[in-house]
């Protein structure tokens, strides 16, 4: 994902390090220069916000710590992803679970609650994609 100047500077005084291609600067003046394709980009920012203290209350939430082995203490959070080590977690306001380039997309964990079609594929994804 190609962003513009103006986003890396942004992140980069927030502390935030971002790994580029060293061919990506002229990405980068690209898209500040077009501002078509700066709007057809996803955008970092369309990650829900989300409280690490209340997702661990959550049942399901601390099971995947468990299954993954992993505690709530080595769990980092940056721009509303979560890193758990072995992939990184984000929610979106979707209706599905995806898992590409080791990030996790599901809905908040209290569309879960209802649904116990998302649960198996929480279930099933973290087996096939993540533990395998």
């Amino acid at each position: 994902m190609a962003i513009t100047q103006q986003q890396f500077n942004h992140l980069k005084e927030m502390g935030v390090n971002v790994w580029q291609q060293r061919n990506s600067e002229h990405a980068i003046e690209h898209s500040a220069e077009n501002p078509e394709t700066k709007n057809t980009e996803p955008s970092v920012s369309t990650s829900l916000a989300f409280d690490l203290n209340q997702l661990t209350q959550q049942q399901l939430f601390v099971d995947v710590l468990q299954c993954i082995d992993i505690s709530i203490g080595e769990i980092t959070t940056e721009n509303n992803i979560m890193n758990l080590g072995l992939f990184n977690w984000q929610f979106k306001e979707t209706d599905s679970i995806t898992f590409s380039k080791s990030i996790l997309t599901t809905p908040m964990l209290t569309a879960f609650e209802s649904n116990s079609q998302l649960k198996k594929d929480l279930w099933q994804i973290i087996q096939q994609k993540v533990l395998a």
